[in-house]
C-alpha cells in the first residue's frame, strides 16, 4: 500500500475530527432533549428523535459492514445521474454543511420501528459511531479508498467520512428545534 502524502493525512484527521465532533454534538443534544420530546416528531409528518437515532444507528451498520467486506447500500439512479450529483451537489452539501430539503433516506437506513428508548439507542449509537471510525481506520489501512454512496457512487473515504458528519448534523439540527 502507498503511504499517505502529509496532505491526505491532515485531510483525513480533519474528517475524522469532524466526524467525532458531529457525533459528540448529536449525542449531547438528544440528551437534553425534555423527556417527552424523544418520541415526538420534530416537525409535523417527520421522524422523531428516536426514529432519527435508529436511522443514524442503520446507517452505521450498513457502512461498517461494507467496509469489512460486505455489500454496500444499492446504488440508485443512473452511473449519469449519480455523476452529475457527485459532482455538483456532494461539494455544495460538503462545504454548506446542509442535506437539500425533502431528500428521503435510502430504503436501507429508513427505520421501520419507532426507535429505542433514549439511553439504550444513544449508547448504542456511541458504540456505532466508534465503530465505524476503527472499521474505516482499519479499512484505510489495508488499502481500500472509498466507500459507496447510494446516490453518490463511490466517494473517497475522507469525503465519505465528512458527509457522514454532515449528515449527523443536519439531523442535530432537527432534534435541537424540539427543546
Amino acid at each position: 500500500m502507498p503511504t499517505a502524502t502529509p496532505r491526505a493525512e491532515r485531510r483525513w484527521r480533519a474528517a475524522v475530527d469532524e466526524h467525532q465532533a458531529a457525533l459528540a454534538a448529536y449525542l449531547e443534544a438528544a440528551e437534553r432533549l425534555p423527556d417527552e420530546a424523544w418520541t415526538r416528531p420534530w416537525a409535523p409528518g417527520k421522524w422523531t428523535p428516536a426514529v432519527i437515532t435508529e436511522h443514524l444507528a442503520m446507517t452505521y451498520r450498513a457502512l461498517v459492514q461494507e467496509v469489512r467486506g460486505g455489500p454496500g447500500m444499492k446504488l440508485k439512479l443512473t452511473p449519469l445521474r449519480r455523476g452529475l450529483l457527485k459532482l455538483l451537489l456532494l461539494p455544495h452539501m460538503l462545504f454548506h454543511r446542509t442535506f437539500p430539503r425533502g431528500a428521503l433516506a435510502p430504503r436501507e437506513v429508513r427505520p421501520e420501528s419507532d426507535g429505542l428508548p433514549r439511553e439504550q439507542a444513544l449508547a448504542e449509537l456511541r458504540v456505532l459511531g466508534e465503530e465505524f471510525e476503527r472499521e474505516v481506520e482499519r479499512a484505510r489501512a489495508g488499502g481500500r479508498r472509498h466507500v459507496t454512496h447510494p446516490y453518490f457512487g463511490s466517494i473517497d473515504l475522507a469525503r465519505g467520512m465528512r458527509f457522514a458528519a454532515v449528515h449527523i448534523e443536519h439531523h442535530t439540527r432537527q432534534i435541537a428545534s424540539l427543546r
